[in-house]
């Protein structure tokens, strides 16, 4: 019985926590690349280009996909489905771009997780070389935000950007 206590205690304090943490997050990673700002950009200008470097289109070779719209323009979409889990399935829209700078998209995840998330890739000139910026923000609904306590979103995002940039720094630079 004094386990049970125990044990629903914890829950408790687990769901009183999550109550006053932040539902929002954001994360960004960025790279230096050895390549002209024009040349990295024509491989984040558009929704194939960024399928090219996409680290979760590795997991599942049979993935479906489906493009609509104009691509590399604001509205031009990307569907995914996979049965993979950490692939899951969704669609991206172009919101935004501004030539050799910045391109901005909505994501609507369906699975594994429902949610949605506003990502942009972002290039600025560094000292001779390009600097890619990758982000996403979004929010996490309670009680699952006690997530953002232990790190475990930007763990998990950490690895597939990094694996993401280095792709795109890869085919960037060759």
């Amino acid at each position: 019985m004094l386990a049970l206590y125990i044990i629903g205690g914890l829950i408790l304090l687990i769901l009183l926590i999550a109550a006053f943490v932040g539902r929002k997050w954001e994360y960004e990673k960025s790279i230096l690349i050895n390549a002209p700002i024009e040349k990295v950009w024509q491989n984040t200008n558009s929704l194939h280009a960024i399928n090219r470097w996409n680290p979760w289109l590795d997991r599942d070779p049979n993935i479906k996909q489906e493009y609509s719209g104009s691509d590399g323009a604001p509205g031009a979409s990307y569907s995914w489905d996979s049965p993979v889990k950490n692939v899951g399935a969704g669609n991206q829209t172009i919101t935004g771009i501004r030539e050799n700078t910045e391109m901005t998209s909505r994501i609507n995840f369906i699975r594994p997780f429902a949610g949605v998330g506003d990502a942009w890739i972002r290039l600025e000139h560094e000292r001779g070389t390009t600097r890619a910026i990758w982000g996403i923000a979004s929010s996490t609904p309670y009680p699952m935000n006690i997530m953002k306590v232990f790190g475990v979103i930007e763990k998990n995002l950490n690895r597939d950007f990094t694996k993401g940039l280095n792709q795109l720094k890869t085919l960037s630079e060759s």
